[in-house]
C-alpha cells in the first residue's frame, strides 16, 4: 500500500524532498522525510526509478494529489538530451512506503 493512504500533509520542498506525518501502528504521527533524488531519476527525459539527481536536470517540478484515489504524482519538466523538452509524472505511490511512520523507498521496478 502507497504511503498516502495512511500520511497526512504530504508536502514537497526544495523541489525534491517529500515530507509528510506518517501514522504508525499505534496511532501517533511523525514527521518523516525523503530525498527523491536518491532513488528518482531521469532517463530520456522522463522520470525513472533506480535513478538519481531528477532535480537537478528538472524544470516545474510540482506535487499533487490526484484522481479519486488522490494518488500522490510527481510531475516535471526534464530535457531529453535532443534538444526537446517533455512532460513527465510519476506516482510516488508505487515505490514509496510508510514504514513504521517513516517514509521508505521499496523496489519497484
Amino acid at each position: 500500500m502507497g504511503f498516502h493512504k495512511s500520511s497526512m500533509g504530504i508536502k514537497l520542498k526544495d523541489k525534491h524532498l517529500l515530507t509528510a506525518y506518517c501514522q504508525r501502528p499505534s496511532g501517533e504521527a511523525t514527521y518523516s522525510e525523503l530525498d527523491l533524488d536518491d532513488f528518482l531519476g531521469a532517463r530520456k527525459g522522463q522520470l525513472a526509478w533506480g535513478e538519481r539527481g531528477f532535480s537537478k536536470s528538472s524544470r516545474k517540478v510540482e506535487f499533487k494529489l490526484e484522481g479519486p484515489n488522490e494518488d500522490p504524482v510527481l510531475h516535471a519538466q526534464l530535457d531529453d538530451g535532443e534538444g526537446n523538452v517533455n512532460d513527465s509524472k510519476v506516482n510516488l505511490g508505487s515505490c514509496i512506503k510508510n514504514e513504521d511512520g517513516q517514509l521508505s523507498f521499496m523496489e519497484c521496478f
